[in-house]
């Protein structure tokens, strides 16, 4: 590779010159790029192939650059370090024709903000930038988000290094306040682009192991004893234009139930003291003065929240603000009251002074889901106002005693195990003056501000890093712990006997499991399958079994299997108590789907399999898919040796811009047909006429086969159907010696043979195998 480096210009403007860059002997060869495609997947491809240099420069702002004297050079030397994968740098700004020092913050783990400041040039080192570009492959073509993508995927690789010096000179276009743009990430206008914001990072998010499936923990409402069941929370110091009508706009309020307002007033000097004891004779009013001086607006909360009067609900009021109506309280405590979750957040209007609104309006972080809102919360900047927490939950966690990101900490913390619920009217109204402490900061303050955030999302990471694992562990272990059917089982698998045969290359195994005669001796007829419950519905299922709902386009409830024959083997089973027919759901993609799931709260080790009506489903009245490790599925742990014989039969390019391709593979003991792709989907039509192609035998809904999906290391999503002949082999129905009860599932299709007798496991041999195999495949 070339030690030089490649240089990266934002195209078509007239005020930067090659020049600039061509003055630097180490700066090979230049390119000029599209503004916008900067920031797309295509674009980062581009530079890739354009790349065969030691170190990539990119220049992402369209405005005249100063570089500073050895800048470039300077840059490179920051990227020798092979743990270095990109730098940035302090620089200087020209705003209104004034120079100004523009110094940014240190790159952490916590820095996931698509708004973090690099300033405008950043170099990478080739090798390391390549590799991100390969992370690329497994995500969406993004429009908007190449560029932040391949950020954190440096970030994943390599470190990402702050340079402390003053290398370049930019021009600073956006002139707004800093109070102005806070919120442009929550401006309507960029919607799309925080879609793609978040489905980038929730994929960070899985790579570190940081992702948690949906929080669904719940608080018990009625639990304890407290007078009024919600308190105001107002810190205050120095406020003493606004201080009265946020009081005013709480007794104002209408509610079926007792509330007050705690006002910790922190030494204040300006006659905010004297407003405040106006109110000394109304009851509802607590007016508190700290004893001690070091306290910021959270150590203010942990004061008022902490007295014998608080209510059961403790809700936020900012001493600038104001509630928009008479029933904002109420509509929170009903929040509370009807979803139990632990924190509830609001919407608000940013207004003047005057009540007019300002842009960008309303502000109802609409960006928020049930399912993932809990982990786009470590992407963004804040979560809306006002803020509500149950009490007694906020106690425990306390409040930062800090002024600037404790109610950001605070949502942080609740989302990482409880629900939180979200008012999405306005209930709110921000209004910003030129009191406001954020209205106008200096690049000191935001950066101080910044860091801090960071180290929030830090220790926030850190925290949940492994959680998911955790809680599948303590799922399991609570399983184990109260039923004791399904322990014993589990068990046993650790002292289960197993042989295992090379037959033409393939790795087989056979098992000895006598607890899975209660599937591979099931009766499957049609009276006997109506005659007994159904043993998957959540009417039927045994006392001590417990379910994790899932919803993928579907729902789905995840159990331990009580009869594995795998360790941490899973049955998913619909909450509809439908027929066992996978291909007529072929468009909701629900192999990919139901994988992803399962890897959110058990991990990405695993693989989902379905066995047709006829094709080893013990229930096949009940639609469902079972998962296990995939490591422990022969087939698909020689997946690797296995691909390099098979033969591409085609490929399609999806509408999600994910291409799908199709193998055979003939090298196994039995025939199988591959669909690999990188978004999780497989080609509809593809599938179909796969599907459409194996024969079908009278009466039945579809084709036999078996499935299991999965996804390979490079995450390349894999679906491999096994085309089926017979249900069951001759041997599972002769009679005498020649009898051998298997009764082929995916499992067995996959080459784990399952024999519930210990004289079927002693004899079967290769030839047996063998036959079993031609028997039952198509």
């Amino acid at each position: 590779m070339n030690k030089g480096i490649t240089c990266f210009i934002i195209e078509g403007d007239r005020n930067i010159s090659e020049q600039i860059f061509s003055e630097c002997g180490r700066i090979k060869q230049i390119y000029k790029i599209g503004i916008n495609e900067i920031n797309s997947t295509s674009g980062i491809k581009t530079i890739t192939k354009q790349s065969d240099t030691e170190f990539i420069l990119l220049y992402i702002k369209p405005y005249p650059l100063q570089l500073g004297y050895k800048a470039i050079e300077r840059m490179a030397d920051y990227l020798a370090p092979q743990n270095s994968g990109m730098v940035y740098s302090d620089h200087y700004i020209i705003k209104e024709n004034i120079r100004s020092p523009h110094p940014v913050i240190d790159y952490q783990e916590g820095s996931v903000r698509d708004d973090f400041d690099f300033g405008s040039l950043i170099m990478f080192r080739t090798d390391i930038f390549r590799k991100a570009t390969e992370c690329l492959k497994t995500q969406k073509d993004y429009m908007y988000s190449g560029l932040y993508a391949l950020r954190l995927a440096v970030s994943r690789i390599s470190k990402i290094v702050h340079i402390r010096e003053f290398l370049y000179t930019e021009v600073e276009d956006d002139l707004r306040k800093s109070g102005e743009k806070q919120f442009d990430y929550v401006d309507p206008r960029n919607r799309a682009v925080q879609i793609e914001r978040e489905e980038a990072f929730t994929y960070h998010l899985k790579k570190i192991g940081a992702f948690l499936p949906q929080r669904t923990k719940l608080i018990n409402t009625n639990e304890g004893h407290f007078e009024y069941e919600a308190s105001v929370i107002i810190p205050v110091r120095n406020r003493v234009k606004t201080i009265d009508n946020a009081i005013k706009s709480v007794l104002e309020q209408v509610t079926d139930f007792k509330f007050n307002i705690i006002i910790i007033d922190n030494h204040s000097t300006d006659g905010t003291t004297e407003c405040i004891d106006r109110y000394k004779d109304n009851k509802k009013v607590i007016h508190l003065v700290p004893e001690r001086t070091d306290l910021g607006i959270g150590g203010c909360w942990n004061l008022g929240i902490d007295h014998p009067e608080c209510g059961r609900y403790a809700v936020q009021l900012d001493s600038d603000d104001l509630y928009s109506s008479p029933h904002t309280l109420q509509t929170i405590v009903d929040k509370f009251r009807t979803e139990k979750c632990a924190m509830v957040i609001g919407s608000y209007r940013m207004t003047n002074f005057s009540l007019e609104t300002l842009p960008p309006g309303v502000i109802d972080h609409k960006e928020w889901t049930d399912e993932n809102g809990h982990n786009n919360a470590l992407r963004i900047n804040g979560l809306g106002a006002p803020r509500a927490f149950y009490t007694p939950l906020l106690r425990e966690i306390r409040v930062p005693n800090t002024s600037y990101g404790e109610d950001y900490a605070l949502g942080l913390a609740f989302s990482r195990n409880y629900r939180i619920g979200r008012v999405y009217d306005v209930v709110y109204l921000c209004r910003r003056w030129e009191g406001n402490s954020d209205a106008a900061l200096s690049i000191e303050k935001i950066n101080q501000n910044n860091s801090y955030k960071d180290s929030l999302r830090t220790l926030e990471i850190n925290m949940r890093q492994g959680l998911a694992k955790r809680e599948a562990e303590d799922f399991t272990a609570g399983q184990f712990g109260k039923w004791e059917l399904c322990r014993k089982n589990h068990e046993a698998l650790k002292d289960i006997k197993t042989k295992c045969f090379n037959i033409d290359g393939n790795l087989i195994k056979v098992q000895f499991n006598p607890a899975r005669a209660v599937s591979t001796l099931a009766k499957l007829d049609k009276s006997s399958i109506e005659a007994r419950p159904c043993f998957l519905c959540m009417k039927n299922k045994p006392e001590e079994q417990d379910s994790i709902n899932i919803d993928a386009g579907m729902k789905f409830s995840i159990r331990i299997n009580p009869y594995p024959i795998l360790t941490g083997h899973l049955t998913i089973s619909s909450e509809e108590h439908i027929p066992q027919t996978l291909a007529d759901k072929a468009e909701m993609q629900l192999p990919g789907k139901i994988l992803e799931k399962v890897e959110d709260y058990f991990g990405q080790g695993y693989a989902i399999f379905y066995n047709g009506a006829k094709c080893g489903a013990s229930a096949p009245d009940h639609f469902h898919f079972q998962a296990a490790k995939k490591e422990d599925i022969p087939f698909i742990s020689q997946w690797n040796e296995l691909f390099k014989s098979a033969t591409c039969n085609g490929s399609t390019k999806m509408e999600n811009g994910d291409t799908c391709y199709s193998y055979t593979v003939n090298s196994f003991v039995c025939p199988i047909k591959v669909f690999t792709s990188l978004s999780g989907n497989i080609d509809t039509g593809l599938l179909l006429g796969y599907l459409d192609s194996l024969p079908k035998h009278e009466g039945e809904s579809e084709a036999r086969y078996n499935m299991f999906a999965w996804r390979e290391q490079d995450d390349v999503f894999c679906a491999a159907f096994f085309p089926r002949d017979k249900h069951r082999p001759s041997c599972y129905f002769a009679e005498g010696g020649e009898q051998i009860f298997v009764s082929p599932g995916a499992l067995d299709m996959a080459g784990l043979i399952v024999t519930p007798r210990e004289e079927d496991f002693n004899k079967i041999d290769e030839t047996d195998i063998k036959k079993i195999y031609k028997e039952v495949s198509l």
